[in-house]
């Protein structure tokens, strides 16, 4: 069974029960790289090999599976030092504002709070209380958390390409720049194991960031069911398998809420040749955790994601285009994209969050994604 959590008072958010390997110290020192994998291409890039990694239906060779073995060992050795997860926890308790849940009344407020920031020592705990539907979806992560040690055990046919893209993964940040360090070892045994968990998805690009951002937070049991969860909530699975049928349909979306609020700015990236497909495939196919804002605007976007699940990216996009109208607008074909494929800067997060919030809460009121995503199916629906 997952972590359990007293739902009765602020303690939802300070459980211990699994220690968080290297969590705060590794948040606070985050710097602003991202991966340098290509999201450019919609349908080619964000493949792994061969636009999906597939299973070889032949037998590897002898050396094919002495590399591979190698390299699990890579990953199994240089064990390292645990911090003091006790004493970061108390330090951060100590440093709590306002914003610190530690009222007995925060059931009644979540939605608010959440929005302001979760602070960073309870993320991981916030995360997964909010992403199991405040702990009413995990009768099964007893089970799950036994698979995850079993999928360990198990090779996978991704993980010479996980390999690859684990050291351009965030690579200057403090948990994962030694190489099969303690976070590089974490983030491929999550990577691998919901490869072989998730079969028709197995590995896709933008996965990395992904994994790598909830690790931050959680240790690797931990993060392998918030991902688990992740993807039966807001069904993950066909943002990634062949043909990308989530990610095609974000796109039609963002494209009618653009032209909705900003039909200016629609009209002029339509007129360069500029659709949703080509710049924002790598905000949605690594939840925007790909270099697209700044980490510490990640972050806010993620605590929201959490509580009201994917529709909200759509308004993260449109949040994020908004800010930049003014300079899209002037700008030629070549720059727009140098601006859109660049890690944008958002003035505010505060103002940021509060208009996606705004546009997300008046579009819970209208059903606006939800009629847009059936105009979608309507039309790509097979007769």
């Amino acid at each position: 069974m997952g972590t359990k959590l007293n739902t009765s008072g602020p303690a939802v958010w300070i459980q211990l029960a699994n220690a968080q390997h290297e969590v705060e110290q590794a948040a606070s020192q985050l710097t602003t790289a991202s991966s340098d994998t290509d999201f450019t291409t919609p349908q080619s890039s964000i493949r792994t090999t061969s636009s999906h990694v597939r299973k070889s239906t032949s037998d590897n060779s002898f050396e094919m599976n002495k590399r591979d073995s190698d390299l699990r060992q890579q990953y199994d050795q240089r064990p390292e030092k645990v911090p003091n997860i006790a004493a970061e926890m108390e330090k951060w308790h100590a440093m709590t504002d306002r914003y610190g849940f530690l009222n007995d009344n925060y059931n009644l407020d979540i939605t608010q709070r959440v929005y302001k920031g979760i602070p960073d020592c309870w993320r991981g705990e916030a995360w997964y209380y909010l992403v199991t539907d405040r702990l009413r979806n995990t009768s099964s992560d007893c089970e799950l958390r036994s698979t995850y040690r079993e999928l360990l055990s198990k090779e996978s046919p991704y993980e010479r390409q996980i390999d690859l893209d684990i050291p351009r993964t965030l690579r200057d940040h403090i948990m994962f720049k030694q190489r099969y360090g303690s976070g590089q070892r974490a983030l491929f045994n999550v990577l691998r194991a919901f490869a072989s968990y998730d079969e028709e998805v197995g590995y896709c690009q933008g996965m990395t960031n992904i994994a790598a951002t909830i690790l931050m937070y959680c240790e690797e049991e931990k993060a392998f069911l918030i991902l688990v969860h992740m993807f039966l909530r807001d069904g993950l699975h066909n943002l990634y398998i062949p043909g990308f049928p989530i990610l095609m349909e974000s796109f039609f979306i963002q494209e009618r809420l653009l032209k909705r609020y900003m039909p200016k700015l629609y009209n002029h990236l339509a007129d360069l040749g500029l659709s949703s497909d080509i710049y924002s495939t790598r905000w949605y196919i690594t939840l925007f955790a790909g270099g697209v804002v700044r980490y510490h605007t990640l972050m806010r976007i993620w605590d929201a994601y959490f509580l009201c699940g994917y529709d909200l990216f759509f308004f993260v996009a449109i949040t994020l285009l908004k800010n930049y109208e003014s300079r899209l607008l002037a700008s030629d074909m070549d720059t727009c994209m140098t601006l859109l494929g660049s890690t944008m800067s958002v003035p505010d997060d505060n103002s940021f969050i509060k208009h996606v919030q705004k546009l997300f809460d008046k579009n819970v009121r209208n059903g606006t994604v939800d009629k847009l995503r059936q105009e979608y199916q309507e039309k790509h629906t097979t007769i």
